[in-house]
């Protein structure tokens, strides 16, 4: 029986699918990815075809680890501009913004890396408006005056004083 992979292209007996080391590993790559990018993986394998060709499972296992490397950093940058934090859902989003726009034959993730850099711009507000708000609220703690001490504070601090001879 021949298998047609429906996102790539790829033509090959069910055995060989089972036999090919490559093709194994892609597959234990995809799975490892997190379920929003996951769910869109063998879509996104797809562009990357090149006009009427199969995608060669090697070509897809380099693909997959390098995508699997981009969404574990946490991050992505894109040229000269900021790194921005950028987590698993936001992978996910700008993939399926990829899939969306419809690019055909893409060498690498650049595309895929804008898309998601400009995401991201809403998760870096976010994080930098909580840091602000984080550090006005510890301004404002240290700018209160601490609470009077009690009579029974007051007698105890006096009392070691006298202990190590200091009044």
């Amino acid at each position: 029986m021949r298998l047609v992979c429906p996102s790539c292209g790829a033509v090959a007996s069910a055995e060989a699918w089972q036999n090919d080391s490559a093709i194994r590993y892609t597959f234990e790559t995809l799975v490892k990815l997190p379920s929003p990018v996951l769910n869109q993986s063998l879509s996104y394998l797809g562009l990357f075809r090149q006009g009427t060709k199969a995608l060669p499972w090697r070509r897809a296992l380099t693909i997959a680890r390098s995508l699997k490397d981009l969404v574990e950093t946490g991050t992505v940058h894109w040229q000269g501009g900021e790194t921005r934090p950028c987590n698993a859902e936001i992978w996910g989003k700008a993939i399926e913004a990829t899939l969306s726009s419809g690019p055909k034959g893409l060498k690498n993730h650049n595309y895929l890396r804008h898309v998601a850099w400009e995401l991201a711009a809403e998760l870096a507000a976010k994080m930098e408006a909580d840091r602000e708000s984080a550090r006005q609220r510890r301004t404002r703690e240290l700018d209160e005056e601490p609470p009077p001490l009690s009579d029974e504070t007051k007698k105890a601090i006096d009392d070691l004083h006298k202990k190590w001879g200091m009044k």
